[in-house]
Order: structure tokens, then sequence, then C-alpha cells
């Protein structure tokens, strides 16, 4: 059982002892500690005001808008905490991905519409050729784990994703690439390597029968995450940053800042789940191995701009759950509503979310809420004109750190941080083969069952 008393008065720290504490209450603390509060003692700890993370629903009567991370997508404990929680699932089966270049909207899933119904000259329709022939040839390559496989997914690794572009002279089959690359993974092409875009992109564009794998829960992602937190009840502690995260004896002792001051918890075991970089500054008995794989991880940052929308009866975007738009102020509209149009009677409004990642959302962050709206509603316009006066309340976010990717060649230390350090295990999505919501999840079950383990359950 947790115990808690006053230290010395030299330090005038408050002392908590629990079996383990978890720092960070994102998707994956989130998952670890309710992993862990069915057999263990655990505390978690969070700094900021809310549980979640980069998981944030804005929700308004029927509609929500997400306005971090996008999509529940996959199978394995994400998927099995929904479903264990009855949280409805809304489906995006039969849903499309749409373009817009030149003024003109084509359905992705279609490549003789995406070559032959859009605006382009002949050099912009060979360049696109050629970045999508890259992308479809080295699909089958991702899952396989024959030596064929291997070889080019290595070679994948090691080559920027701006690679795709080699001999490309179509400066619209670039903004496209870079449009792809911002709102997927929130950065250039010539920051991550040719991997990791490729197997973004594929999931939506290359192979339309994976779109299904792709869910909304009703009411957003935070739904999930609400009820993880509320699950914990008061094992959460919200407003309390931590310091430092250090080794004692067989265990571990956490300094931190709370509503009462510094207090600090010793444990036997931690569960580490907050980005790489401020893992790096909490852990400071980190091993050489270990700061440097977490000095590979880079993090993609995005503006979003969410529009709860008035309109009613049947609209052109009612089909479409993603529209990347690489000519606009933003890179890709994201449907939201999408989800709840399966049939019968079309209620009123909608939600809609407009995402900037990359160097798009670096040339944002300094304007003000007002300049980005205004710019954002002129470009949503542009695609949709039936939007004209029904664009209702809008939500700004700028996020500098969400999804993590590497540099080429910088995954190869990736397998270092799947490893405890003594009685600290790690979770987050840099961890496993797809920064997502549901390896953020996998990685926080995995290291709890890592730490129960080691205690013997």
């Amino acid at each position: 059982m947790a115990t808690a008393h006053q230290v010395n008065e030299e330090d005038h720290e408050n002392e908590e002892d629990h079996e383990v504490v978890v720092i960070g209450a994102g998707m994956a603390g989130l998952m670890a500690a309710t992993t862990l509060a069915r057999e263990s003692d655990v505390v978690v700890l969070e700094a900021a005001d809310r549980p979640g993370g980069r998981v944030e629903t804005v929700r308004k009567g029927d509609y929500w808008i997400n306005v971090g991370t996008q999509f529940a997508e996959g199978t394995g404990p994400l998927i099995d905490a929904l479903h264990r929680h009855g949280i409805e699932m809304g489906s995006l089966a039969g849903k499309s991905v749409g373009l817009n270049l030149n003024g003109k909207l084509v359905d992705t899933s279609s490549p003789l519409a995406l070559m032959f119904r859009s605006r382009m000259g002949f050099m912009d329709r060979v360049g696109l050729a050629m970045v999508g022939a890259r992308i479809l040839s080295a699909v089958p390559f991702l899952e396989s784990n024959s030596g064929i496989a291997r070889r080019v997914r290595a070679r994948l690794d090691r080559r920027p994703a701006s690679d795709l572009l080699r001999g490309v002279r179509s400066r619209l089959a670039r903004d496209v690439l870079r449009s792809w690359s911002g709102q997927w993974m929130g950065c250039e092409p010539e920051e991550t390597a040719a991997k990791q875009l490729v197997t973004s992109v594929g999931i939506a564009l290359t192979d339309p029968a994976k779109v299904p794998n792709f869910a909304l829960p009703t009411g957003g992602n935070q739904t999930l995450t609400d009820i993880l937190a509320a699950d914990l009840g008061e094992r959460l502690r919200l407003n309390s940053t931590v310091r430092s995260v250090e080794r004692s004896g067989d265990g571990v002792v956490v300094h931190h800042v709370d509503a009462d001051g510094p207090a600090r918890v010793r444990a036997k075991r931690a569960v580490v789940a907050v980005p790489g970089d401020v893992a790096v500054r909490i852990l400071p008995d980190l091993p050489r191995s270990h700061r440097e794989a977490f000095g590979d991880i880079s993090y993609g940052r995005y503006v979003i701009v969410g529009f709860f929308t008035e309109e009613e009866g049947p609209q052109p975007w009612d089909d479409y759950f993603g529209v990347s738009t690489p000519q606009l102020s933003f890179q890709a509209m994201f449907n939201h509503a999408a989800a709840l149009r399966g049939g019968g009677a079309r209620k009123p409004g909608g939600a809609l979310a407009c995402f900037a990642g990359g160097a798009a959302a670096d040339g944002l962050f300094e304007l003000s809420d007002e300049e980005i709206i205004a710019r954002f509603s002129r470009d949503l316009l542009s695609v949709y004109p039936q939007l004209e006066g029904k664009l209702g309340e809008r939500v700004v976010r700028r996020h500098h750190r969400v999804v993590p990717f590497w540099g080429p060649g910088g995954r190869e230390s990736l397998p270092t941080l799947r490893n405890p350090v003594g009685p600290i295990h790690l979770a987050g999505d840099y961890q496993l083969d797809m920064p997502s919501l549901a390896d953020a999840a996998s990685s926080g079950e995995n290291a709890a069952k890592a730490v129960l383990a080691s205690l013997g359950r």
C-alpha cells in the first residue's frame, strides 16, 4: 500500500511510497497505468492540467473535432480498449481521400481520375506518375519478411524521403509530396527517411482497402483517454511536473513539483512515457546508447484550425474523410463528421479540421489566431464555396511536438529504446514500427507487462 510522510525539514519535500510510478498521462502512460492498476499500486504524474497528451477533442452537439491525433487505427490494445469500454466506433468504410489541384478536386482512389481529370500539364502528370510509381513499388516490401524486402526497407531507411523526387522537374509534384509529408508527419521530405513517408502515405493513398482500418471513436479520441483517466481516479496526479527520475537502490526516486510544492515518490519501478527530449531531460542517469537513440528522434509540428459548420442537407464533402490541399495555406482537411454519414437522414451541421505541417506550420506559429483563421477560411472556401456563411465556431491549436520521425539511418538506434534502464521502463509511440496512437497504446501495455513480470506478477 502507498504511504506518505513528511521528510526532514532540510528539504521540506512531501514523500510517497508506491510500487510503480508512471510519468506522463498521454495514451502510452494511461494504457500502462490502467494495465498496472489491476495488479499493483500505481501513481501517475502528469505535468499538464489535463490527461491525454496529444489526444485532444473539442465537442459541440452531435459533432467533435480531434485537434490532436486524428485516427484510432489498426488493431491491438488500443482497439481492444475501445471495445472493452463499449465506445461506439464511427466507420470510414466507403469514404474517400481527395486531392485538390489547381482548383479541381479528384478522388485519389482512382489513379485514372487523378492523372487525367485534374488540371495538370504534361510535366506535372509525368512528375506525379514518377513519385506515385516509386511509392507503389516500395509498398509491397513494407511488411514482408523476405530477404529482398528487408534490403528494400534498409535502403529506404538510409535515404531521405526527398529522394522520391529525384529527376522530377514538376513543381506541382514536389508540392504534393511536401504536402503529404506535412499532413501525415508534420515535417519536410528532406528531414525524414523515405521508409517512414512511404509507409505513412501508402496506407491511405496506395491501398484504399486499408482505409476502413482508420476509425473515429464516436465523440472523438479523447473519449477513450477520458475513460482511462477516470478509471485511475486519484491515482492520476495532474499539474505534477517531474524534475528527475533517478535510480535508488533497487528502485527509483522521482522528484516533482505539484500544487503543494516540491515532492517525491519512491517506487520499485517506473514507466517513463514522455516525448524523447523530455525523457533525456528528466533521466540524468541514461546510458549513452539510450541518450543517443533519443537524440535520433525528431518531432513533427502542426497548426490546426477546427471549424464547426452550420450547413443543412447533403454536401459534396460528405463522402470524403480527408482532402489533400498542397497549394493552400493548409495541407489537408479532415472531415470528422464523415464517420456519422453512414446512411439515413443527414443531421444539420458538421466538423472539419484543417492541418498545416512542417515548414507550412513554421510559417504560421507566430501569427495570431485571427490571422490563421482568416487564411484557412479563405482557402477552405476556395475548395468548398458551399461553406460561405456556414463556418461557425473555430478552434486553433499550435503543436510544436507531435509525430516522431527519424532522419536517414536514424531508426537504426531504435531497438535500444525498447530496453529498460534497470527499474526504469520506457513507453511511447516512438518504440514500434509506425508512430501512431495505436503504437503508443501498445507500447504502454508492453511496458506495464514487463514491469509486472519483473515484480513476479
